[in-house]
């Protein structure tokens, strides 16, 4: 059977000195995530451009439905608390959805 990822994409709009400050319970919230969980790689990811937006990004290869998980909840309830979230699940495109 192929494996199929997708991903969780949970941001953060905040500022920079938020950032800095939250970053080592948030890198250690993600270490615990990602030793936990069945299937899931994470990383963050900063703007190029904004220096007070932040990304956490779980890739999912565990064949399980697209869906923001329990894992990606729990880190949108922390980033909340550092400014106005967006969490979304993204699914590969198909090649023809990709040539339209």
């Amino acid at each position: 059977m192929k494996e199929f990822k997708w991903i969780e994409q949970i941001r953060v709009r905040s500022s920079k000195s938020k950032l800095v400050e939250a970053m080592p319970s948030l890198e250690n919230q993600i270490k615990d995530i990602e030793a936990s969980s069945n299937g899931a790689e994470t990383f963050f990811m900063k703007h190029a451009l904004y220096d007070g937006d932040l990304a956490v990004v779980l890739v999912w290869t565990n064949n399980v439905a697209p869906q923001q998980t329990r894992e990606g909840l729990m880190i949108a309830q922390r980033l909340q608390e550092l400014g106005p979230i967006d969490h979304a699940v993204w699914i590969p495109a198909e090649k023809a959805e990709r040539d339209d």
